[in-house]
């Protein structure tokens, strides 16, 4: 009797444990989260909440988030957390808004200074994301503790540039490329090929693998080093046009420009169902439907009339409690993708 009182709360523990851990738990479970945020929320504004107005509104303030969190999810997928996504962002913004102001002052066409402003900002953050990955490698330090220092850096380069100062794109330039959808081609594109690379090449596949076990994807030739790289260029790439898309979506930037994106786009992919600790279970789109939840969760509150304090303080528990529930590190091989 003993024995079976012991062993039953074990038995009940592990079958939970596996539903929970199970893929299609993890794949749903982000969709069923965004349905109930979506339906409180309208209990509670009477409906306002589900407005086309207000989806509309949501979409696009999603949109550089999603952006960004989609080469992150890259990134994760190693097992590593890059604090300076947020940073480099806004960074390639400001330096890209500046050339292309620059151009117009010079006397250049807005075609020309559209196309330099795209160029410097992806060719910048491709280059951000690939140092640190490189001072990573090299000096043999975690990509948490460079990513830090990236972040902190970038911060103050910014605050050199801009000082209290605002950039501004003439708003008729920002209509013209908001109205052609630009920013939906940009993210759209983006999106299709991270799926490719992410789900159907050996590079997602590896990344995949050196998350779940480096140590077994070094010995069987899969060095770190290389993929790490490929992997942080991927989501500099994501970066770069992050902010593209939110030079679109706002049309100025300020020292106070996309200020909670680093937590937004952490929160975004492990909300999107995503492990800290990356691995078999990773996918690409995470960081989309979790950019939409994190958006909608934050749209909510305020419609509701919660504190701006108070959000980021949920925002921030959210996250603790996300990471607590997938503290465990998967071991094995990357699933078959199904």
């Amino acid at each position: 009797m003993t024995d079976v009182a012991i062993r039953e709360p074990s038995s009940l523990r592990n079958k939970l444990l596996s539903v929970w851990e199970n893929r299609w738990t993890t794949r749903l479970m982000p969709f069923v989260i965004l349905l109930l945020i979506a339906f409180a929320f309208s209990l509670a504004t009477g409906g306002r909440f589900l407005a086309s107005r207000n989806l509309t509104i949501i979409l696009n303030q999603a949109l550089v988030v999603a952006t960004v969190a989609t080469g992150g999810t890259f990134i994760f997928a190693t097992g590593n957390v890059n604090l300076a996504m947020g940073a480099t962002t806004v960074l390639c913004e400001t330096v890209s808004a500046m050339a292309f102001l620059a151009i117009l002052d010079a006397g250049g066409s807005v075609e020309l200074g559209l196309v330099v402003m795209f160029v410097i900002s992806v060719i910048l953050a491709v280059f951000i994301m690939g140092f640190s990955a490189i001072l990573s490698t090299k000096l043999n330090v975690r990509v948490l503790y460079v990513t830090i220092v990236m972040m902190t850096l970038l911060a103050a380069i910014q605050q050199a540039l801009l000082g209290g100062s605002t950039l501004t794109i003439p708003s008729k330039i920002t209509r013209m490329l908001a109205n052609n959808n630009v920013h939906y081609i940009i993210f759209g594109v983006f999106f299709a090929f991270a799926v490719v690379i992410f789900h159907f090449t050996k590079i997602g596949r590896t990344l995949r693998f050196i998350g779940t076990n480096e140590i077994c994807a070094h010995q069987t030739g899969k060095f770190k080093k290389d993929y790490l790289l490929l992997a942080f260029v991927i989501g500099g790439l994501g970066m770069g046009l992050g902010a593209m898309v939110a030079i679109i979506r706002s049309g100025s930037v300020s020292i106070t420009t996309l200020s909670s994106l680093n937590m937004d786009t952490m929160l975004a992919i492990v909300l999107g169902g995503m492990s800290v600790f990356g691995g078999s279970k990773s996918f690409v789109y995470a960081g989309v439907i979790g950019a939409v939840t994190v958006t909608a969760l934050q749209n909510g509150m305020v419609m509701v009339g919660v504190d701006s304090n108070l959000i980021q303080g949920v925002r921030g528990l959210l996250f603790l409690l996300l990471v607590a529930a997938a503290q465990k590190r998967p071991h094995g091989l990357p699933a078959p993708e199904g």
